[in-house]
């Protein structure tokens, strides 16, 4: 692959982020700034967990890696409060707002293609964006290069393995057709959360820790919320290309209210690690 240089905006041949804005999840697609502020209301609190264990330093310039709808960079805001943050995305329309608060920094970024100077940040975040690139080693390779040495790395993904053990045939092939709807679309793999570890320390980290949580559909919980408007939004994908699966995901969408339905949708899984060198590398700093 094409080593991406982080000291410029030099863009390779990846097209990784045009195939991101032409697919199911799209901001351009009705309905996607709700699915991303359900997402945000059940990750949320798994990611700031995580970010205080990883030991997020209070004077931390910051990046938060396809902010989305901006709820992360704002609790970086607060996590560090002598820091800086730089939300970036490919579309900032969900959070351009918070360019107007103080040591916040809005930015319009393809991490796939676009760099920025070696030893930029002291944290670099990224939730839910390895997965849908076809790059994922060669953009974690550039974000180590933007990290000082010792500058802390924490990155967030979902597994979908337990969709394949799911006791309700219905959600399982539900479950399913999502996964092959993202895949087609957007190159997505709903699975890398499973090899998210090894990819950062394949990446040269050390590796700090790592968190997993089963996140429940059908509790009343808010992954309820988030199921129905993902089934909602690749119900549309599908329909807009008369694809019979549609009603694959209608079926699975009427399950979440049944009183007698609970099921494991997916594991959400946070990985923590290091750049070697310098001092932020000893965990007692």
């Amino acid at each position: 692959m094409t080593p991406l240089d982080p000291m410029t905006s030099q863009r390779p041949a990846a097209e990784a982020a045009s195939g991101y804005d032409a697919g199911a999840f799209s901001h351009h697609m009705t309905g996607e700034q709700g699915r991303l502020r359900a997402l945000e209301k059940l990750w949320d609190p798994f990611t700031e967990h995580s970010l205080r264990r990883a030991g997020v330093p209070a004077a931390a310039r910051c990046l938060e890696v396809g902010a989305g709808a901006g709820s992360v960079a704002r609790m970086l805001a607060r996590i560090c409060p002598g820091g800086h943050v730089t939300a970036t995305d490919i579309d900032t329309r969900f959070f351009a707002e918070l360019a107007a608060e103080e040591r916040v920094t809005v930015l319009s970024h393809d991490v796939t293609q676009d760099g920025f100077p070696a030893g930029s940040f002291e944290v670099v975040h990224a939730r839910m964006v390895l997965c849908h690139l076809s790059c994922p080693e060669q953009v974690l390779a550039a974000m180590s290069q933007w990290l000082v040495p010792g500058g802390l790395l924490l990155v967030e993904d979902l597994d979908l393995a337990p969709a394949d053990a799911s006791p309700h045939p219905v959600m399982r092939r539900g479950l399913h057709v999502a996964e092959q709807t993202l895949e087609a679309s957007q190159g997505s793999d709903l699975r890398l959360g499973r090899r998210l570890q090894a990819l950062v320390t394949d990446a040269g980290f050390d590796l700090g820790g790592m968190a997993v949580q089963p996140v429940l559909i059908g509790d009343g919980g808010p992954a309820d919320e988030f199921w129905r408007l993902s089934f909602a939004q690749l119900h549309e994908f599908q329909a807009r290309n008369s694809s019979p699966l549609a009603g694959e995901l209608d079926a699975a969408m009427s399950l979440i209210d049944r009183p007698d339905f609970t099921d494991i949708g997916m594991h959400a899984v946070s990985v923590w690690g290091r750049k070697p060198g310098g001092p932020l590398s000893d965990p007692s700093a």
